[in-house]
């Protein structure tokens, strides 16, 4: 007996918040029998964890409604022969969406010669703000005639160059690429973080370069990733070359892009960061100097206190006493 299993339905309900604090999303996922579950689950998924996070204290700006739709709705069975249920795609509800994402699986050169499903992505591509594939899903897409629109400006396959375009690697890392450059877009970096870490895996060493890659298409944009990067992990022990290769640069040309459109040099930014860092533990923690010297990427004590007083014409010790006692009056 077959069990359809419904599955993916990112909406949270409004409850406790009123549809005046968030727009709604409207996410389609356009299923057809022996579509891939891995990057259609992982996809519904990362959705719904934004969702939770915003109502746990994030931005609550966007409500993603995720909707699992197929020619003709009804069960669709996935290349494992588990079922969900989907809606029908086309008529009045489902037409058009804010993102439209296809399936890949190893049902889709079956899939692409079904006219039926073809006329109706083709009339829902052309009402939907973007759309995009996942894994093999835009053989479809060609079979409709309908070309790839999506803000993600990672490299298709940028997840795991080594795998075949229809592999699980792929279209587990299209769908955190697509779900994590709309996170990125509607709530920022630090709440596609968030999403990141609770889907990443031990596979996912390079989720932080792409994170920064998603959705940065200018130099200027590069410059200020990469500036944001520096400041994010000031903290630990990074060089220039890891700054140039979150946004995929060479360091030569690196280095003149980011004196160029940020007036310092990546390591004067960075340095600027430490700094800032470091004022702010000295002023509201009693960390020892020896402790925020290593909490702040600057090695130890003795070279802290010796760029602190460089900087500032004072010892990080002063500084405390200094912002202790103007906090005391």
């Amino acid at each position: 007996m077959s069990h359809a299993t419904a599955f993916g339905d990112a909406e949270i309900s409004s409850l406790y918040h009123s549809s005046e604090e968030r727009v709604t999303s409207l996410i389609g996922i356009l299923l057809y029998d022996g579509f891939s579950l891995l990057g259609a689950g992982t996809l519904a998924e990362a959705l719904h964890i934004a969702n939770e996070l915003q109502l746990s204290g994030l931005s609550k700006s966007v409500k993603y409604s995720v909707r699992l739709v197929s020619a003709r709705g009804g069960a669709i069975a996935c290349s494992s022969s588990v079922c969900v249920w989907t809606e029908r795609l086309g008529g009045q509800r489902f037409q058009g969406f804010d993102a439209l994402y296809i399936a890949g699986g190893t049902g889709v050169t079956r899939a692409a010669t079904d006219e039926g499903l073809i006329e109706v992505l083709r009339i829902a591509c052309s009402q939907s703000r973007v759309v995009s594939s996942l894994g093999n899903g835009d053989v479809l897409l060609s079979a409709a005639g309908v070309s790839r629109r999506a803000w993600a400006s990672v490299e298709r396959g940028a997840w795991n160059p080594g795998a075949s375009k229809s592999g699980p690697s792929t279209e587990r890392g299209d769908a955190l690429i697509n779900s994590l450059a709309l996170v990125k877009r509607d709530l920022g970096y630090d709440a596609a973080t968030a999403v990141a870490d609770r889907l990443a895996s031990c596979n996912d060493q390079h989720l932080p370069i792409m994170l920064s890659t998603i959705g940065t298409t200018t130099l200027a944009e590069k410059a200020q990733e990469s500036a944001r990067w520096l400041e994010r992990n000031c903290g630990r022990a990074i060089s220039v070359g890891d700054a140039a290769r979150t946004v995929a640069m060479s360091e030569r040309n690196f280095l003149r892009l980011f004196k160029r459109e940020m007036g310092l040099t990546p390591s004067q930014y960075l340095l600027r960061a430490r700094l800032d860092l470091s004022c702010e533990l000295l002023a509201k923690s009693d960390l020892p100097i020896d402790k925020i010297a290593r909490r702040t990427g600057l090695t130890n004590g003795e070279r802290f206190s010796k760029v602190f007083r460089k900087q500032f014409l004072m010892s990080p010790t002063e500084y405390r006493s200094r912002k202790k006692s103007g906090d005391a009056a």
